[in-house]
């Protein structure tokens, strides 16, 4: 019997010693195998971006992408989601801040969600040219900018150029000040632009931009604005009668990664990310100029009533907006919205 309750007793020590060990030895793959997926995450740059292939965003991307993985010899492969895949500016870069995704290209004023200060870019009518508003984007003020992004966990890589923002709508040409009264005009979800378009007569609505064909189609809205070529993209001339050279907004769209990604590459590895950026930046530059009369050409040809809008005119639908624009820009940031206006009276000389 002792015999027997001995050989029980040891029969169980083993048992409990096998277990243990295959315990260990499942936690020990387990830990493994997600050290090396996190590895061969780290090494692939998921990219997300609300736009078309056919947009020059997507191809300033391609060119980033051909250059780290060129200059990195295949280490890190970089993919591209347009078409908002992995959801909208906003998802995507909650999903940057979690790691699950690493790269996007939001407007300002997305940023603006995490750091106010990115409000002060999307001002409308802040840039008086894009040649002004190109030379900003790649000085000091722009980088102090960007730096503001680190502590919220995205680090700011590059700023582009969206492009020029316009007028379209169903109702009527707009030529002056008084035409845009009434008007119920789509606009970025930002409470700045829909006080500026308040200022200028119009009823601004916040909508989400998947949403816009839709409501312009079914009149739930009379118009909307956005670059000549997202205008043509969006096919928007097939719910719109009039286009109007507004110039209201010089936009720019930013390239950002998640900071802990970005931090987790070598020196080398960040220094080809950064110049990739920039690289990415410049061919927006030069594409939204060249883009903007080709654009336009092809939108006339669908048959877009297009109304020149003077100099003089725009000139009175800045000075309605004025008021507003100085009271959001020093209440988002005074020395910052001063620094800015310094800026660009600067690069404009």
């Amino acid at each position: 019997m002792n015999g027997s309750f001995r050989i029980y007793n040891r029969t169980e020590e083993i048992m409990t010693f096998l277990r243990k060990t295959s315990h260990a030895m499942f936690a020990l793959a387990a830990a493994t195998a997600v050290f090396f997926s996190g590895q061969a995450d780290a090494k692939t740059i998921k990219v997300g971006t609300g736009i078309s292939e056919q947009h020059y965003q997507y191809k300033a991307l391609s060119k980033f992408k051909e250059y780290v993985e060129d200059k990195t010899k295949g280490d890190i492969k970089v993919e591209i989601f347009p078409n908002a895949m992995l959801g909208s500016d906003l998802e995507v870069l909650e999903a940057i801040k979690l790691g699950t995704v690493h790269m996007n290209v939001p407007t300002p004023s997305v940023l603006g969600n995490f750091v106010k200060e990115f409000r002060l870019p999307d001002l409308p009518y802040i840039f008086p040219n894009d040649k002004v508003s190109a030379e900003v984007a790649r000085g000091p003020w722009a980088r102090k900018l960007l730096d503001m992004l680190d502590p919220v966990g995205i680090h700011g890589l590059a700023v582009g150029n969206f492009g020029v923002r316009h007028l379209t709508n169903r109702v009527r040409p707009i030529t002056s000040l008084e035409d845009l009264k009434g008007l119920k005009i789509r606009t970025m979800q930002n409470p700045v632009i829909l006080d500026v378009f308040r200022a200028l007569g119009t009823n601004p609505t916040p909508m989400g931009f998947g949403e816009v064909f839709s409501a312009l189609q079914t009149g739930t809205i009379d118009g909307q604005e956005n670059p000549y070529a997202t205008i043509l993209l969006s096919r928007f001339y097939e719910v719109q009668k009039h286009l109007s050279n507004s110039q209201h907004m010089h936009s720019w769209d930013v390239l950002v990664i998640g900071k802990h990604f970005y931090d987790s590459l070598s020196k080398e590895e960040q220094n080809i990310v950064s110049e990739g950026a920039r690289i990415f930046a410049e061919y927006e530059h030069e594409a939204s100029a060249k883009s903007e009369k080709e654009s336009l050409d092809k939108l006339i040809a669908t048959g877009i009533t297009y109304t020149e809008i003077s100099a003089e005119n725009r000139a009175k639908m800045r000075a309605a907006a004025l008021p507003v624009i100085e009271k959001h820009g020093k209440a988002i940031s005074e020395k910052l919205y001063d620094e800015l206006i310094a800026e660009i009276a600067k690069v404009s000389k």
